[in-house]
């Protein structure tokens, strides 16, 4: 029984060890199972992560089913399993995938419905190849610019489609944009070359649309400085500003461009501003700006309103915001407008000075100064700091105390001239008495701010009278004399001043002078005694020969006493006319014509005496004002000249020109004949007179005066041209005039009209060839209009060059709209001989119609047979 017992417990012990070693290997394989599991989760959660739902859901499944495997370990990790099942219930995106929907393009569909969106796709990736397709390759600047346009198309197509988001169509974009960007660039290059600002703008701004290059950036930024100087040559201000805008937005050398909008700001209406309805903050900062310098504080209140709505967080606005808000006296909306800005600027200076200014007009003193001392401890910069000690000193003087004024006004001016600080300086030595002190301040501020001198002069005067007074009783009459002088400057020369004045000069014995004070004091004695002594004056003068001198003294003895008037009448004629002599023979005849014309007003029979010297004058002044261009003041003194001599050569050749520059070919005609007439046939007016007449329609009379011209080698050219002319006019001589016309070429008369007229006549002849030849030199020479180019365009027809026949008559039309033949002709190369794939059946056709419309009968016709063959 005792070795049962013992087998029993080996047996018991062997199953006890099996049964352990059985539950190690089962643990084993269930960790194995649940690692597996877990990681089919983490799997699961990556997909899900990725939005790839079925695939998540997948591996969600698999997990929770070897889950369901375990035994033990489904008793340890029950809250995990459960948390797992409990999500496969619940969340709404598996439960979605449970029901069959599937994740398509950030949105759930089902079967139907993604194939739906598939075929969609399919359609759209056609479309798209199509577009690609269209886009060929490119040469010109217009290919390059159909086909971006083409890209942004087929861009619009997938950006508007429910695929925007699609992967495949995520790289068709990517793709696209940057043909786009490439194509821009290029196309931006090729209207820089040809200086196209406009358009090498416009296409650097759609390649930004697409990537942020800073070197693009610069390039836009370039061009924009570029048209804006343009805008500014024109005076095209609103434009200008435009462009500066943009360039603004760029954010490259933003002072500079910020101080070029206040430029042109200050160089546009504000009405043509307002229209423009501009959305720049800075623009209305600006405006705001110059109507508060100019006192408008309404209109500066409404644009700096307007400034901070589009930026609340402009903090310049709102400081200069505060400030129109304090002048307008509105100190509870200051006040909150202030405060927001010590929070976000607690150490700004101007921000702290306002405060203080605040504070100030709410009678808070002590809160004022508290700011005040703030922003003077805060200040780092000098023009800052001078503010802060200007405006304690101003606000200590204010509250009578003046040491601690002083100390402030004095620290502002160790760093700037100030007028107010200077004058305030001024009150405190002057009520100080300090009188030496007070002056020199007050000088000052006179001097930074010239306005003071109303309000300050009596202080001043004052300052100086008492000095004055102080040396004159101390008998330093010199220095009282310089100090009356001085308060004189200030107060006025009044009786007081000058008495002293006249005084302290007879103390010194320069009696002259004192008299000359003396004078100054109200009485009708001295004013006599005073015209006396310039009468002496202007005699001693008159006799030495300074007549200016001497006529200046004269006029002042009058001044002081009228009776002397008819006394001296004659001395003063005398010196006008002395004065106009000497003008005279310097040749100097707008002064000499200014003192004769005194001397004439003051003496009626000197007329007659200056005739002469009048008629010189004018022909020398008309010459000279016809030399400088002037020609209607040369016409005015001619004129002038021919009345007092009619018949004199150079008056009637000098008025001749005037007439022929002014193309009056009677009145120019007029006065060459007469010159003629004089007995002197100068070529230079023969010509004149040849080409008058020619201008008239007188052929005959022109080839009269032109044949004198054939035999002289200057005016041979100018002489044949004339006479061909004539020929082809009046004789009807063809072959006589085309002989005169080759000799005026042969003589370098090279002139348009002369080759228009060998053209013509070379048409008429029938050689049209060489018609074309001359009717294009006429061209190149400059005689371009309407007949020349329909006569050319006749010429090409009749050679069959039907395309420039067509290019001179587009030139007609341009010249003359209204010209029916021109389009009749125009519209049958068009129809006959055009490129209709150029889309020159539909020229034919509007250039018939047009035709017709005036009348034109072979147009009707041809427009009828055009039509039908359509």
């Amino acid at each position: 029984m005792g070795r049962l017992n013992r087998t029993t417990k080996i047996l018991l012990a062997l199953l006890v060890v099996s049964l352990l070693i059985f539950a190690g290997i089962h643990i084993l394989q269930e960790k194995e199972i649940y690692e597996l599991s877990k990681e089919m989760e983490k799997e699961g959660e990556k997909y899900y992560q990725k939005k790839e739902y079925k695939k998540a859901k997948l591996f969600f499944d698999r997990a929770l089913k070897r889950y369901e495997d375990l035994i033990v370990l489904k008793i340890l990790k029950k809250d995990e399993i459960e948390k797992l099942r409990n999500r496969l219930k619940t969340d709404p995106i598996l439960q979605k995938v449970a029901k069959g929907y599937i994740y398509y393009n950030g949105k759930w569909v089902n079967e139907k419905e993604l194939e739906k969106l598939l075929k969609e796709k399919r359609r759209l990736k056609q479309k798209i190849d199509v577009y690609l397709k269209t886009a060929k390759f490119f040469g010109s600047i217009e290919d390059i610019e159909n086909n971006i346009t083409i890209y942004q198309d087929a861009l619009e197509e997938i950006q508007k489609s429910p695929f925007s988001n699609d992967p495949d169509f995520q790289k068709l974009k990517a793709k696209l944009i940057s043909k786009i960007v490439f194509l821009s660039e290029e196309a931006a290059k090729k209207y820089k070359k040809q200086g196209n600002l406009k358009k090498t703008a416009y296409h650097l701004e759609t390649v930004l649309k697409y990537k942020d290059d800073p070197q693009i950036k610069q390039e836009l930024f370039n061009a924009y400085i570029q048209m804006y100087n343009d805008f500014i040559t024109t005076g095209d201000y609103l434009k200008a500003l435009s462009v500066l805008l943009k360039a603004k937005k760029l954010g490259i050398n933003k002072k500079e461009i910020l101080s070029k909008i206040e430029y042109v700001l200050s160089r546009i209406d504000l009405e043509e501003i307002q229209k423009e309805k501009i959305e720049d903050p800075y623009v209305y900062y600006v405006l705001a700006k110059k109507a508060y310098k100019r006192l408008d504080i309404t209109d500066a209140l409404s644009f700096i309103e307007k400034a901070i709505k589009l930026k609340p967080d402009f903090s310049e606005a709102k400081i200069l915001y505060s400030r129109i808000l304090l002048d307008l006296g509105e100190l509870s909306k200051a006040e909150k407008v202030i405060k927001n800005l010590l929070q976000e600027h607690p150490d700004n200076t101007e921000v702290l000075i306002l405060a203080g200014d605040l504070y100030s007009k709410e009678g808070e003193l002590e809160k004022a100064v508290s700011y005040y001392e703030k922003a003077e401890k805060k200040a780092d910069i000098k023009d800052k700091l001078f503010k802060v000690y200007k405006k304690l000193g101003l606000l200590y003087h204010e509250r009578g105390q003046i040491e601690k004024a002083e100390k402030y006004l004095l620290k502002a001016v160790n760093i700037k001239d100030d007028p107010d600080v200077y004058k305030a300086l001024g009150d405190i030595a002057y009520a100080k008495k300090e009188l030496k002190k007070a002056e020199n301040y007050y000088l000052n501020a006179i001097k930074i701010k010239p306005s003071y001198k109303k309000e300050l002069s009596k202080k001043v005067g004052d300052i100086y009278l008492s000095i004055a007074d102080r040396y004159k009783k101390e008998k330093k009459y010199r220095q009282a004399i310089l100090f009356y002088k001085k308060a004189a400057s200030y107060l006025g020369y009044n009786e007081r001043i000058i008495k002293n004045i006249a005084e302290s000069y007879e103390k010194l014995g320069d009696i002259k002078t004192a008299l000359k004070y003396y004078k100054q004091l109200k009485s009708a004695n001295l004013k006599k005694k005073e015209a006396k002594l310039y009468l002496s004056m202007a005699e001693k003068e008159y006799r030495k020969g300074n007549y200016f001198t001497a006529l200046k003294y004269y006029k002042k003895a009058i001044q002081n006493d009228r009776s002397l008037n008819s006394k001296i009448k004659d001395k003063i004629t005398s010196i006008y006319k002395k004065i106009g002599d000497r003008y005279f023979k310097q040749k100097n005849y707008e002064n000499a014509l200014r003192y004769y014309k005194n001397a004439i007003k003051t003496d009626k029979n000197l007329e007659k005496e200056l005739k002469d010297k009048f008629f010189v004058i004018y022909l020398s002044l008309g010459k000279k004002a016809y030399s400088s261009g002037k020609y209607k003041t040369a016409f005015q003194y001619f004129e002038k000249a021919e009345k007092l001599n009619p018949k004199n050569k150079e008056i009637l050749f000098y008025l001749g020109e005037l007439y022929l520059k002014e193309e009056n070919y009677k009145k120019a005609l007029k006065y060459f004949e007469e010159y003629v007439k004089t007995g002197n046939e100068n070529p230079e007016v023969l010509k004149k007179l040849a080409y008058i007449n020619a201008k008239l329609g007188n052929m005959k009379r022109a080839y009269e005066y032109a044949s004198k011209l054939l035999k002289i080698k200057k005016y041979e050219g100018f002489a044949n041209y004339i006479a061909g002319a004539y020929y082809y006019y009046n004789e009807k001589n063809l072959d006589k005039a085309l002989t005169h016309f080759l000799k005026a070429e042969n003589y370098r008369y090279r002139k348009g009209e002369l080759y228009y007229y060998m053209g013509k006549i070379y048409y008429d002849k029938g050689n049209f060839l060489r018609a074309v030849t001359y009717l294009t030199k006429a061209i190149n020479s400059g005689y371009k209009n309407e007949k020349v180019y329909y006569l050319r365009a006749l010429a090409y027809l009749k050679l069959k060059d039907y395309r420039k026949a067509i290019n001179d008559l587009s030139m007609v039309v341009k010249y003359n709209p209204d010209n029916a033949k021109a389009y009749y002709l125009r519209g049958m190369l068009y129809y006959k001989h055009g490129n209709y794939v150029k889309g020159e059946y539909r020229k034919a056709i509007e250039d018939l119609e047009k035709a017709a419309a005036m009348g034109i009968k072979e147009a009707i016709v041809l427009l009828n047979e055009a039509k039908t063959k359509k």
